[in-house]
């Protein structure tokens, strides 16, 4: 099909912190600097979760969770009436193709609009084969295109590069040896008529290689109890759902441990890894894109949000798109602030253990459903989000939560419409393979 529309390759790195690659932090990173430089770049976008399946989600179909039900990873599935970006570049005559891995199988309808919706195992990285032969597909591949490439090695349990050092934080050098790699695969690509765009699903928290951070870790969750078969972690959770069912929550006392971390980028002091929580370090991502008609040497700090890249993409490549969508395109020139809506929801089957936010107008407020957690930041006097202010400004606190609680209100209960057995079986085997449960 002969066209002179630009072909689009979009990455999703899974756990992609925005403050180690757009940021200050961690070694440099070659592939990052290519879209500060030949494209625009934006280094606030608010994810809507802090889990991976409602946040592709929320960025494949320009809408957050309760508009299209990816809810959390056992809430999968989307509806059947929202229309993903696949599915709009293959009505415009677009080869349609998707590399992924994690827990977006086809189980959770986001191979809707692709010709090849390719799962690969845990196995198979950047370091292997497949990479290579993945690179060739895509430079043989007939205009116009748009592939998905979804990859896994800064996710916790992290793939390295093979010249890693003990040295590097371990997450600073898997996400420089995706990068690496990725400069390899710009190589194979004609850029002058390809749009390339990166970003983070969610962000997360690291060992950041420290002796308090690691032996933090290591005492609050893997020490094993003896006699009784459990680890630290299994007497922390019990300890905290005793206090927790008498009003008691725990998270303000974790949040200011944080302040004795001992580094310079924000970082929880007990964990690591991600959906626990609502904070910048696990929700803040990158998202940069480069190609023809993207402005050049253009870097936005205002907050974008994650729904946004929907409208983008499609804009880059000249198309139409649907009206009922939350985004906003973020190359037209104004960039509108609006509400960021945002949920830490993890593997979690219990609704009443989520929690709820929005981050918007320098503020960010958050909220337990069933939880006695109710949380206030002022970003700009706080942007570590190490003091909690919720007592001292209620008007703010009444106006934020006003729109948490309308936000949370549309979410649809489908009831026996809903999973079926054999994919919620599927699911519960693919996140116990991934370390979920």
């Amino acid at each position: 099909m002969t066209t002179d529309r630009p072909n689009v390759l979009f990455v999703c790195i899974d756990a992609l912190r925005s403050d180690f690659a757009l940021g200050d932090y961690g070694s440099e990173k070659p592939f990052f600097d290519f879209f500060e430089r030949e494209g625009t770049a934006f280094d606030t976008m608010i994810a809507a979760a802090s889990s991976t399946t409602p946040c592709v989600s929320s960025y494949m179909t320009g809408s957050y969770p309760p508009d299209h039900g990816v809810l959390s990873l056992r809430d999968f599935t989307l509806d059947d009436d929202v229309t993903t970006l696949a599915e709009v570049f293959d009505a415009a005559g677009y080869e349609t193709n998707a590399h992924v891995t994690g827990p977006i199988t086809a189980d959770t309808g986001l191979d809707a609009g692709f010709d090849s919706y390719e799962y690969r195992t845990r196995d198979e990285t950047v370091y292997t084969d497949w990479f290579d032969e993945f690179r060739a597909d895509v430079a043989d591949a007939s205009d116009p295109w748009f592939e998905y490439l979804h990859l896994w090695e800064a996710h916790v349990h992290r793939d390295l590069p093979p010249d890693a050092t003990d040295d590097e934080i371990e997450y600073d050098a898997s996400v420089r040896g995706v990068a690496e790699k990725l400069e390899r695969l710009l190589e194979a690509i004609d850029l002058s008529n390809t749009i390339v765009a990166v970003t983070g699903d969610h962000g997360e928290s690291i060992h950041d290689g420290t002796l308090r951070h690691k032996a933090a870790v290591i005492g609050l969750n893997q020490v094993p109890i003896p006699l009784t078969g459990k680890r630290s972690r299994h007497v922390r959770n019990d300890v905290e759902e005793s206090l927790r069912a008498r009003g008691i929550e725990l998270e303000d006392f974790y949040n200011s441990l944080r302040r004795f971390s001992g580094v310079e980028f924000p970082n929880a002091f007990h964990r690591v890894g991600h959906s626990y929580h609502v904070y910048d370090f696990l929700t803040r991502v990158p998202f940069a894109l480069a190609g023809p008609g993207v402005p050049a040497g253009r870097s936005v700090d205002d907050q974008v949000r994650q729904v946004d890249i929907f409208l983008t993409l499609l804009s880059a490549a000249g198309l139409e798109w649907p009206s009922e969508v939350s985004g906003q395109d973020l190359l037209d020139g104004r960039i509108d602030h609006r509400p960021a809506y945002l949920r830490g929801v993890g593997s979690e089957q219990e609704r009443g253990r989520w929690l709820d936010g929005v981050r918007y107008d320098g503020w960010k407020f958050v909220k337990g459903r069933d939880r006695n957690i109710r949380q206030l930041f002022d970003l700009e006097a706080d942007p570590d989000e190490l003091h909690n202010v919720v007592d001292d400004h209620p008007d703010v606190v009444a106006r934020l939560e006003a729109m948490v609680d309308d936000h949370v209100a549309r979410e649809r209960d489908r009831g026996e419409e809903g999973i079926s057995e054999d994919a919620e079986q599927r699911m519960t085997n693919r996140l116990e393979e991934l370390g979920y449960l």
